[in-house]
């Protein structure tokens, strides 16, 4: 056991690989690691991650369970949204993930109902996620209900704030109020960062659920997540295939992935989705092709 944590204390210091103040961890057998101090809470959560991985589940900081893995529906159609949706719940998928700005709640409202009449499936079985778009942000008690509206449901298990911009403080109370209406489980923030989370924080009474940021291997949100480990928010990663230039295609290809792929018998998305579940990262891989759904 004790070379165990060891190795995790060394494999640690090895991938984190930044300049700042170290502090030293004493290892009962005499041995000595150093390991960044701003890293610390980031490292101490991934030790300990809270994903339950029977259930496939994490219990969010507002009491409530959320799915470790789900769909996100960005850039697909109303029509691609809902046989997404659909082909989703049907493999046993939970989470679902759609926004204002992407233009298909209606098409995931769709899937939601029809899956569920068709397999069985009850509404609290399925976990819906949706944001409210930065335009919106002045009147946002207005569109939360929209939002329920368009997906044709009676609540939002998490609601998120899209992004930065002006009148976010106003819309985050007005989630806020929502949750208190029983129209939102759950609240949350998305492409937020360290300084604008803690400027949320200082006006909020209910402290966000999840953030929602860009992360995977060539982005992996190491400072943002320590930041936010405090408040018990879990991280959830857009673009948990790759991005910032890089797309799936590099990730899928990169050596050590392959290599990993090939041991275990799986697939490059498979293995980079397991990376994200053992780093404590929520995922929601976007796709309209029934077969990498099922994969996934």
């Amino acid at each position: 056991m004790r070379k165990v944590f060891a190795f995790i204390a060394l494999l640690c210091i090895v991938c984190l690989n930044v300049q700042c103040q170290k502090a030293e961890i004493h290892m009962t057998d005499g041995s000595t690691y150093e390991i960044p101090t701003d890293d610390i809470d980031s490292i101490t959560f991934s030790m300990t991650n809270p994903f339950n991985f029977e259930t496939k589940t994490v219990k969010l900081n507002s009491g409530y369970e959320m799915p470790i893995i789900g769909i996100g529906t960005y850039l697909l159609t109303t029509a691609q949204a809902e046989e997404s949706v659909y082909h989703a719940l049907k493999v046993g998928m939970r989470l679902i993930d759609t926004a204002d700005i992407y233009g298909n709640e209606v098409g995931v409202g769709r899937g939601i109902r029809r899956a569920m009449q068709d397999f069985g499936i009850k509404r609290e079985e399925i976990f819906v996620t949706s944001k409210l778009w930065t335009s919106s942000f002045n009147n946002a008690d207005r569109e939360v209900d929209e939002r329920l509206e368009r997906l044709g449901q009676d609540y939002i298990d998490l609601l998120l704030l899209h992004h930065t911009a002006a009148y976010d403080e106003e819309a985050y109370q007005a989630m806020e109020r929502g949750v208190k209406a029983g129209k939102i489980h759950s609240i949350g923030l998305s492409n937020f960062y360290e300084d604008d989370v803690d400027r949320i924080m200082r006006i909020a009474t209910i402290k966000p659920a999840v953030l929602q940021n860009e992360t995977h291997p060539y982005h992996q949100s190491r400072s943002v997540k320590a930041h936010i480990a405090k408040l018990g928010t879990i991280l959830e990663a857009w673009f948990p295939l790759g991005g910032r230039g890089t797309g799936i295609k590099t990730l899928s290809q990169h050596e050590v992935i392959i290599d990993i792929a090939q041991a275990h018998g799986k697939s490059a998305y498979q293995v980079l989705l397991r990376w994200h579940l053992q780093c404590g990262t929520i995922a929601i891989p976007g796709s309209s092709n029934a077969a990498h759904i099922a994969e996934d």
